[in-house]
C-alpha cells in the first residue's frame, strides 16, 4: 500500500509550491492506498466550519450527505477532532486515465473564528494503480456499498456476464436498464432465502432511488448508500447482511449484455470482549457467491497498514480464519488504534478507536476472481478504575495522594479539599501543592501534597499514642477538545504513632493534670501539637473569657502548656463534704475535640484546710466547724452542744468541733429582718459534771433566709455554694453567722 506513487500539489496562485507546502506541513496529509485517495486534516488546523468542494458536471459543489455516499466519498471526524476524507478511484469528479491513473481536484474550505475570514485550499491529488483490477471488486465502506466489474465478457465466465445475440428488435432496450430482484412479500417462503420478484428500471431513473451507475474504459460501477430503496436485509447465521440484488442490461454494438452487479455487505460493529476489541463476520456472503468456491485468500489492515505475522505477534493481534467466519481480535489500546478520554454517565472512560480493513478474495463458478474490501471503524469504551494511591510517609510531614494515570487530553482544573474549592493557583497559595507527574508512555498523573498541620486535615486520636490524619478531596477534570467535565472523589487516611514534640508532624497526645494549691485548684492543659482543635470544660462549663472573669480564674500559657488557677468557691468547683480536716472539693476537667467529640478527662480532688466555716445546705441544714483552740481557759470540744443540750457535735478533735443540724431544730429561734427569716442558735460548753452546773460563755449562731425562698440547687449539684455566709467572733465561744439567699434563689 505504501509503494504507490503519490503527487500532492497545492495551488495558491502566485505563491510558490515550496512555501505553501512548508506552511501546511503536518496539517494536511495525503496518501494513495489500494483503490482510494486518503486525505487527513489535523484538528488544530480546522476552523469553526470546514468542508471539501469538488468540481462536478454541474459546477462546484460541497462533499456531503447523500451525494458523498452515491459518489464514493467517505468523510469521518474522529473523537480527537481529526478529519479524514477517503475517495474511491472510481468516484465522481475523478479524472480517470484508462483505469490506471487517477487525479482529483478538490478544495478544502476552512472558516476561522469570527473576524478571521475564510480560506480556500485547492488540492490536486494524483495516484496510480498499484495492482491490476480484479474481474469483480466489491467495496463495503462506512457509508456506502460499491461494486465494479469488467466490461469485457470473460471467456470462462458464462454466468456472471451473459451476451444475447442477435439483439432484440425492441428499441426500448437500446438504453441501459437495471433489473432489481426484491423479496416478494406476497409469498411466504417455506425455508431458506425468500422468493424474489424482478423490477426493471431505466438507468436514467435509478439515480432517483439513490443509486449511481457509471462506466469507465474497462469497468461498470454501481454504488449506493446503506438503506437505499430496493435493498433488503438477510439473516446469514448470526449476522445481518444488507443486499442489493441487481443485473445491468446494456447494449454493446449488436450484442445485448447482462452483467450481475449484486452487492452484499454486513454492518456489524466491533465489541469489547474482556480486554480485546473483537470483530467477527462471515468469510463469504452467500448473495455474492455461486458455488463451488475455489481458492480463497485473506488480508487484514489496521490503521491503513496490512498486518504481517510479525506485526500481529508484536502488537498482540489475533486473526482467526475458521473457514466459515473471520474473527479479528485487537487488544484494547494496542498500537494501530488511538486512545481518547471520554465521559459516560458522568464517569471517566477510555475510548479506543481503530480502523480495520478486511480484504477477501475468492473464485467461484460465476467469477474468475472476486475481491471484497470491507472498511470498518471499531469504537469501544472501557471504564477502567482510577488508580488512587496514598504515598504518605511519616518522615515526610504531609499527606501525599496520587490520582491517575490519564491521557494527554485530560487536564485538572480545580480541587475541592475538605469542602473548600481551590483553583490550581489558589491551592498553591493555601499550602495545598498540586503537581503533574509525566510518564514515558505519554500519560500523566496528579500529585496532591498537604502538610499534617494544615487546618483542612482532620486529626483523631486512636489510642495508645496513635493519631489518624484524614482528608477528603474532589478532583475536577476537563477533557480537551470536547469540553466535557468529570469528577473523582478521593479520601486519604494515615495513622502515625506519637513520638515527641521535636518534629511538628509527630503526633503528641494531649494530656491533663491537676494540683492542689493553698487557695484552690491548679489545672495543667497540654494540647500537644493540635492547638486550636480542642475545647476545655471545667465542671461542665466551657472555659471561655466569661467564665474566667466570673470565676476570677488566673490563666497562664507557656510552650503549649496552659495553666488554669481555680479559686475556692469559684464556678466549676464541686464540694464533696466538710469534716474536721477541712472542705473536700473536686474539679472535673475535660478536653473535647470540636469535630470528633473525642474527650480527655481528669478529676482533681483536694482537701482544703479551714479553721471555721458555716455552710448552708439546700436541704435546710447547716454545717458548722468551730476552732476552740483559742478559748481560755481551755475547753474540751466533746462537751459542746447547741441550745438543745441533746444536739451534740457530729465530730470533734482536740481543737475543733463539727455540727450538722436542721436549722429549725436544736432550739433555734426565729426572727424576721429586712424581708428575711433568721434562724439563731448557740454553741454552749457543758460541764462534764452534774447537769445543774452553769455552762460557760457560748457562741451565737444565726441562719437567715428570705421570707419567700426557692430551694437552692447549688450544693445539691455539688457546685460552689450560691448562698452568702459570714461568721463573726464576738467573744469566746460566740459566733454570729448569717446565711442568706436573694429572692431568685441564687
Amino acid at each position: 500500500m505504501r509503494g504507490e506513487k503519490l503527487v500532492c500539489v497545492f495551488l495558491f496562485g502566485l505563491f510558490s509550491v515550496t512555501l505553501v507546502c512548508a506552511a501546511l506541513t503536518g496539517m494536511i496529509k495525503t496518501e494513495c492506498r489500494d483503490r482510494h485517495f486518503w486525505l487527513s486534516v489535523k484538528s488544530h488546523f480546522l476552523g469553526t466550519k470546514f468542508w471539501f468542494e469538488v468540481r462536478g458536471e454541474s459546477g462546484v459543489r460541497p462533499v456531503d450527505g447523500q451525494w458523498a455516499a452515491e459518489c464514493g466519498y467517505t468523510l469521518q471526524l474522529d473523537p480527537w477532532g481529526d478529519l479524514t476524507l477517503r475517495v474511491s478511484y472510481l468516484g465522481c469528479a475523478v479524472d480517470n486515465q484508462d483505469d490506471s491513473d487517477f487525479r482529483l481536484m478538490l478544495w478544502f474550505v476552512n472558516e476561522r473564528a469570527e473576524g478571521e475570514g475564510m480560506s480556500h485550499h485547492p488540492l490536486l491529488l494524483s495516484c496510480s494503480l498499484s495492482e491490476p483490477w480484479r474481474p469483480r471488486e466489491v467495496v463495503c465502506e462506512n457509508n456506502y456499498m460499491e461494486v465494479s466489474v469488467e466490461k469485457r465478457v470473460p471467456a470462462d465466465n458464462p454466468r456472471g456476464t451473459k451476451q444475447v445475440t442477435p439483439a432484440p428488435a425492441d428499441d426500448t432496450l437500446r438504453e441501459w436498464r437495471v433489473l432489481f430482484r426484491v423479496p416478494d412479500l406476497r409469498q411466504r417462503p417455506g425455508s431458506g432465502w425468500p422468493p424474489l420478484k424482478e423490477e426493471i428500471i431505466p438507468v436514467n431513473m435509478v439515480h432517483l432511488l439513490g443509486y449511481s451507475i457509471n462506466t469507465t474504459a474497462s469497468r461498470i460501477i454501481l454504488r449506493c448508500s446503506y438503506g437505499s430503496r430496493l435493498a433488503y436485509a438477510l439473516q446469514d447465521g448470526d449476522v445481518v447482511v444488507e443486499v442489493v440484488s441487481t443485473t445491468i442490461i446494456y447494449r454493446h454494438h449488436w450484442t445485448l449484455l447482462r452483467v450481475d452487479m449484486s452487492l452484499a455487505c454486513t454492518t456489524i460493529r466491533g465489541s469489547l470482549d474482556g480486554t480485546d476489541v473483537v470483530w467477527t463476520l462471515p468469510w463469504l456472503l452467500h448473495p455474492l457467491v455461486v458455488p463451488p468456491v475455489g481458492q480463497k485468500s485473506l488480508k487484514v489492515a489496521v490503521g491503513g497498514r496490512y498486518v504481517t505475522q510479525c506485526m500481529a505477534r508484536h502488537r498482540g493481534y489475533q486473526i482467526v480464519d475458521n473457514n466459515n467466519t473471520v474473527e479479528i481480535r485487537i487488544p484494547f489500546g494496542a498500537e494501530g488504534g488511538r486512545l481518547k478520554s471520554g465521559v459516560s454517565a458522568g464517569v471517566y472512560v477510555h475510548l479506543y478507536e481503530v480502523d480495520v480493513e478486511l480484504l477477501r478474495e475468492w473464485q467461484d463458478s460465476a467469477w474468475k476472481q472476486t475481491q471484497q474490501r470491507t472498511f470498518r471503524t471499531l469504537r469501544v469504551n472501557r471504564n477502567d478504575p482510577i488508580n488512587i494511591s496514598n504515598y504518605t510517609a511519616p518522615s515526610g510531614g504531609e499527606l501525599v495522594l496520587s490520582v491517575g494515570e490519564f491521557l494527554s487530553d485530560v487536564m485538572l482544573v480545580n480541587v475541592t479539599v475538605a469542602g473548600q474549592r481551590f483553583s490550581l493557583e489558589d491551592a498553591g497559595r493555601n499550602a495545598v501543592r498540586i503537581s503533574q507527574v509525566p510518564f514515558p508512555n505519554g500519560t500523566h498523573s496528579y500529585l496532591l501534597q498537604v502538610p499534617f498541620t494544615h487546618p483542612l486535615i482532620t486529626q483523631q486520636h486512636l489510642g495508645k499514642g496513635h493519631r489518624s490524619y484524614s482528608l477528603s478531596v474532589l478532583f475536577s477534570f476537563l477533557l480537551s477538545p470536547d469540553g466535557e467535565t468529570f469528577h473523582i472523589p478521593a479520601n486519604v487516611h494515615s495513622s502515625l504513632q506519637a513520638v515527641d514534640e521535636s518534629t511538628p508532624f509527630s503526633p503528641v497526645v494531649p494530656w491533663l493534670k491537676g494540683e492542689c494549691t493553698e487557695h484552690g485548684v491548679r489545672i495543667l492543659v497540654h494540647y500537644g501539637n493540635m492547638q486550636g482543635e480542642w475545647r476545655v470544660y471545667v465542671g461542665g462549663l466551657r472555659l471561655d473569657w466569661q467564665l474566667v472573669q466570673d470565676g476570677q480564674y488566673v490563666l497562664d500559657s507557656t510552650d503549649g502548656l496552659i495553666t488554669v488557677e481555680i479559686p475556692l468557691f469559684a464556678p466549676g468547683m464541686a464540694y464533696r463534704g466538710l469534716d474536721l480536716r477541712g472542705l473536700a472539693v473536686s474539679v472535673w476537667v475535660s478536653l473535647v475535640h470540636m469535630e470528633t467529640l473525642e474527650e480527655f478527662t481528669h478529676l482533681q480532688e483536694c482537701m482544703m484546710p479551714v479553721e471555721e466555716l458555716l455552710v448552708c445546705l439546700p436541704d435546710g441544714q447547716m454545717v458548722v466547724l468551730l476552732d476552740v483552740s483559742g478559748v481560755s481557759p481551755p475547753v474540751d470540744p466533746k462537751h459542746t452542744a447547741l441550745l438543745d443540750p441533746s444536739c451534740g457535735p457530729l465530730d470533734t478533735d482536740r481543737s475543733k468541733v463539727l455540727f450538722r443540724v436542721p436549722v429549725e431544730s436544736c432550739g433555734s429561734t426565729i426572727t424576721h429582718m429586712d424581708g428575711h427569716v433568721i434562724y439563731i442558735n448557740e454553741v454552749r460548753l457543758l460541764s462534764p459534771g452534774p447537769s445543774h452546773v452553769r455552762p460557760h460563755a457560748h457562741p451565737h449562731l444565726s441562719y437567715s433566709v428570705p421570707v419567700i425562698t426557692q430551694t437552692p440547687s447549688a450544693l445539691r449539684n455539688k457546685t460552689a455554694p450560691s448562698a452568702c455566709w459570714r461568721m463573726r467572733k464576738q467573744q469566746v465561744l460566740f459566733s454570729e453567722v448569717h446565711c442568706c439567699h436573694d429572692d431568685s434563689g441564687r
